[in-house]
């Protein structure tokens, strides 16, 4: 899985009055809340209908306990990119696996447990979803741009499904939620929906260092992980290059098989959270705005 190291570009001041960080998200999450429920939208393809179908994918944490609903909107949509399995967990002399139990939410806090293999030993990994107030954006506060360094504004299911009218907003109350995730080590993570098709490292590291056409310099480098670091991963950093953000891509040998790894680092990854340092991805939405946004693609698909 690739990583965005960092983001470049401001927006204009005019985009500031529209939307902003905060702690209220007009939810029904109170002080010490146990549950809270991450809204997002996909589409795949439906081979009975020969169309595109359309998915509302409601995530809940509770404490002890993940819970992930889909909801057809457009057609019969494909489940298959739904990645709900445990994954196991390399670092440093370390082999553990993070799963959907021993869940602990405080808020908008979600804490998951990493055990390591054939021990109680954990290592502590948890994800806060701050809060942007989406209350009467619409699809024109994100624009694409013709190239990456063009792209201006808050990303949100506005942006992805066209056929919503440009000048449709979201209602008073809806909130998205941006996670800045905290772990207490460096990891490696994936599952069995993350193996690659490649009989070597090197040949998985070969091909990602194709992954852009420009001119932008790379680094690689090739490591162990796991138990006694007997594990062979490797990376590759895509450099910063004409105010485009940097890349990284992780890869691991596991058993006989390649797998495309979830590079997770040691303390808090902050994500852009501010309009003017850049594009805010707003996938991720509270209920209110999750209810608006399927309305709108049952109207207009």
């Amino acid at each position: 899985m690739n990583r965005v190291v960092a983001i470049s570009g401001v927006l204009s001041v005019a985009a500031l009055t529209v939307v902003g960080c905060g702690e209220e998200d007009g939810a029904s999450y109170g002080s010490g809340s146990s549950t809270i429920t991450l809204t997002s939208f996909d589409s795949s393809y439906d081979s009975k209908a020969n169309d595109t179908a359309i998915a509302r994918i409601d995530e809940t944490y509770r404490t002890g306990a993940r819970d992930i609903k889909t909801t057809n909107l457009i057609n019969s949509y494909s489940n298959q990119s739904l990645n709900d399995l445990d994954r196991t967990v390399l670092a440093n002399d370390f082999e553990g696996r993070l799963e959907n139990k021993d869940i602990e939410v405080s808020n908008r806090t979600v804490k998951r447990p990493i055990y390591e293999k054939n021990s109680n030993n954990k290592l502590d990994y948890e994800t806060t979803y701050q809060t942007l107030n989406l209350s009467g954006l619409n699809a024109n506060s994100y624009s694409a741009g013709t190239n990456i360094e063009d792209r201006r504004g808050i990303r949100t299911a506005l942006s992805k499904y066209a056929n919503i009218p440009s000048n449709v907003a979201f209602p008073e109350g809806s909130v998205c939620y941006i996670p800045v995730v905290t772990s207490e080590r460096s990891f490696w993570a994936f599952n069995d929906k993350n193996k690659t098709g490649y009989s070597s490292l090197e040949k998985w590291l070969d091909a990602a260092k194709q992954r852009f056409s420009d001119d932008r310099d790379h680094r690689t480098s090739q490591f162990g992980v796991g138990i006694e670091n007997k594990q062979a991963a490797a990376q590759v950093m895509f450099f910063a290059y004409n105010n485009q953000p940097a890349y990284e891509y992780s890869g691991v040998e596991y058993g006989k098989d390649i797998y495309e790894a979830h590079y997770v680092a040691k303390g808090s990854i902050n994500p852009n959270t501010d309009s003017r340092f850049g594009v805010v991805d707003c996938t991720l939405v509270n209920e209110v705005a999750g209810d608006f946004l399927a309305e709108q693609i049952k109207r207009y698909y």
